[in-house]
């Protein structure tokens, strides 16, 4: 069975998570939830939507610093002008998910949260029952490599990828209080536990103080509209010509490469990111076309950046 709550606070959202004993679902955009419903991915019997929680819904820009609530639309996102002209790295990310009319419904703090995905768990019930269910599921292999002990669905957020490289803070609120923490530690690698956030936190706020001089970004995927990420690049280079460099899609958690500028070689980015994307044939493009794509759109940056 069932049951729909729409609370108008935090606290409220609190009370209600409380008495579900676990069996609950936070609900915010609720663009990828609903698909996960559907397909029978998602069984829980209570659905907490937080949309009617108007102070999550927000846009701040204070002497530079950006200050998101996490119900803030992605189509919000695109058309302020306070984040166009200061951090223009997130627009181009948050136009890169799905399309116009998902975006005006989806959130930022979803679409950081969105459930990692594999071409063998994403797929309807009836299609799981005939191929053979999986680790993340109720089967006892991953589908994809054929073992019994890791699951690697991908990390598929544009926007995380993004505020990665912007060094981002998030502000999670549960019953016993608040605390901050930086975007990045948040993700696990592995493919079913793949966010460390505990049952009870809200994500609330997305904090940006990073200024940076210059930034790239980059996204591959079948169509230029709707679909997922097969690979998603992002970086940065801020005042003290640090370079953060974030690739999403291609593992189960957003991989970052902080180092100098200075002492950064292609060669060693390149290597890096082979290195800690545990990348696998879990997407509509071939994985051998995706690890060169990795090459590719490092390359690519590595020219933008040189070329002055």
């Amino acid at each position: 069975m069932e049951y729909y709550h729409s609370p108008d606070t935090i606290q409220d959202a609190f009370s209600i998570a409380e008495k579900c004993d676990g069996n609950f679902i936070y609900f915010a955009g609720g663009t990828d939830v609903q698909i996960y419903r559907k397909q029978n991915l998602d069984k829980n019997d209570h659905i907490i939507d937080l949309s009617s929680i108007h102070d999550l819904n927000s846009i701040s820009l204070k002497d530079g610093n950006l200050t998101l609530g996490a119900m803030t639309s992605l189509g919000d996102i695109i058309t302020s002008n306070k984040i166009q002209n200061k951090y223009p790295l997130l627009v181009e990310a948050a136009k890169s998910v799905a399309t116009p009319v998902i975006r005006k419904t989806a959130t930022i703090g979803g679409n950081i949260l969105v459930r990692n995905r594999c071409t063998f768990y994403n797929q309807s019930q009836e299609w799981r029952n005939g191929v053979g269910s999986c680790l993340r599921d109720v089967g006892d292999i991953c589908q994809v490599t054929g073992g019994k002990n890791d699951c690697y669905s991908r990390n598929v957020s544009d926007t995380a990828a993004a505020l990665i490289a912007l060094n981002a803070e998030i502000t999670l609120l549960n019953s016993a209080g608040v605390s901050q923490q930086p975007l990045k530690d948040i993700f696990l690698p592995c493919g079913i536990k793949f966010h460390d956030l505990g049952n009870d936190n809200i994500l609330t706020q997305i904090s940006v103080s990073m200024k940076p001089k210059r930034w790239w970004y980059k996204k591959l995927r079948l169509r230029k509209t709707l679909d997922f990420t097969s690979l998603t690049v992002a970086a940065t280079i801020d005042i003290n010509n640090i370079a953060r460099i974030c690739l999403n899609g291609v593992s189960m958690t957003p991989i970052l490469i902080e180092e100098p500028l200075e002492t950064l070689t292609l060669e060693n980015l390149i290597k890096q990111a082979r290195k800690n994307c545990k990348t696998v044939d879990n997407d509509l493009m071939p994985l051998k076309y995706r690890r060169e794509m990795i090459n590719v759109f490092l390359e690519e940056w590595w020219e933008y950046e040189h070329r002055k």
